[in-house]
């Protein structure tokens, strides 16, 4: 698999002057949430910005660190102090300020977006999942930081293995700026389910070229151009974790559900670890509405992954298309537990408490539909459009 030392390197390159160009811009971003000021808060700045025009900006730094320590609650000294230690790249010690800062300032979202990049540079995935996320989702960031925002979530969720996450992400960005550097190679790791975008001497490398083409022509809405560069990838590359398995998914997405589920099968054996070709294929049996089918499926997937929801899921729906609507009651409330944010489920739970003429259950349920299904495209309406 490829390391995270191309992407963190792109990102240094290719967007770091986007970045510093927010943060000189101090006085619009911070100037209106200064809770604090410096003894001679407007000396203490002219001073280091005197010191870091000369080079000098170790002595900068000094200035703002020895201000800042007699008055922690100076928001735009840590914002200023942060930057700094941002742009030299010390990134542990710039952290540490953003946290200050996000503290003194939580509702603002661009104190989260540096908080999670200095976090991603450190390799840190689970402090920087949940401030880049954090920053996507409150809005009103600069364009640039969105951006880089949305660009590292998803390399940070696909770190963490969390492909359907990193692939919102992702796309959220494609449809924004679609020629983002670094882009359209980490679209195509996550639709082979890679820890990281790999490097172009990586052996991963070619492959995740050929599915990045698919990826961008299934976002373009180029279904023929998509199709051809799948059957190129499986052709290539038929031993290749997730090759398969994102052709028939493609295939599936255009209700071709016998060519969808070959394919599927073809992954269970080039991944026969994994639960997620079982439970495609049991999604697509419900979609031919053989529920014994996709109970089968779903149970083979259950062996390989006790955890995963969709299972149980898949169980629910399949005896409610056979009417069992008691026994569907069961693993729906266990899917429910473990996706309680899932709109899908809430609505099914919704339908089977109906059909059992149970009302003020089949309410709530209604209810946590709405909620959930609201906040289901969150990281796509983040920031300025």
């Amino acid at each position: 698999m490829g390391t995270l030392k191309q992407p963190r390197i792109s990102f240094r390159l290719k967007n770091w002057h986007s970045v510093l160009r927010v943060l000189a811009a101090t006085a619009l971003c911070f100037g209106s949430i200064a809770s604090g000021q410096a003894p001679d808060a407007s000396l203490t700045q002219q001073e280091a910005a005197k010191a870091e025009a000369a080079g000098h900006i170790q002595q900068s730094l000094d200035l703002y660190s020895k201000a800042l320590g007699k008055t922690p609650q100076w928001t735009e000294g840590w914002w200023k102090y942060g930057g700094l230690l941002y742009r030299e790249r010390r990134f542990p010690e710039a952290a540490r300020a953003f946290g200050r800062l996000t503290r003194l300032a939580p509702g603002n979202a661009l104190g989260y977006a540096l908080l999670g990049l200095c976090e991603y540079e450190e390799a840190d995935w689970s402090n920087a999942a949940l401030h880049l996320n954090k920053a996507v989702n409150r809005g009103g960031l600069p364009p640039d930081i969105f951006e880089a925002a949305l660009y590292h979530l998803g390399l940070v969720l696909l770190q963490q293995g969390n492909q359907s996450g990193a692939q919102l992400a992702l796309k959220a960005l494609f449809r924004r700026s679609p020629d983002y550097p670094g882009l359209k190679l980490a679209l195509g790791a996550a639709e082979l389910n890679l820890k990281a975008s790999p490097a172009p001497a990586a052996p991963e490398f070619p492959a995740a070229q050929i599915a990045a083409t698919a990826v961008v022509a299934v976002l373009e809405v180029r279904p023929d151009d998509a199709e051809k560069s799948y059957r190129e990838l499986i052709t290539l590359y038929p031993s290749f974790p997730f090759a398969h398995f994102s052709f028939g998914l493609f295939l599936e997405s255009h209700h071709r559900d016998d060519e969808a589920a070959k394919e599927l099968v073809a992954e269970t054996k080039v991944s026969p670890t994994s639960a997620a070709p079982w439970l495609w294929l049991a999604r697509v049996a419900l979609a031919q509405r053989n529920s014994a089918e996709a109970r089968s499926f779903a149970a083979r997937a259950r062996e390989l992954d006790p955890s995963d929801s969709l299972s149980f899921f898949v169980d629910g729906k399949s005896l409610m298309l056979d009417h069992q609507w008691e026994q569907a009651l069961a693993p729906l409330l266990k899917a429910e537990k473990l996706v309680p944010q899932s709109s899908e489920v809430h609505y099914a739970l919704a339908s089977v408490y109906a059909e059992l003429h149970r009302g003020p259950e089949a309410e709530r349920e209604r209810q946590l539909f709405l909620q959930t299904s609201q906040s289901d495209g969150e990281v796509e309406e983040g920031g300025n459009q």
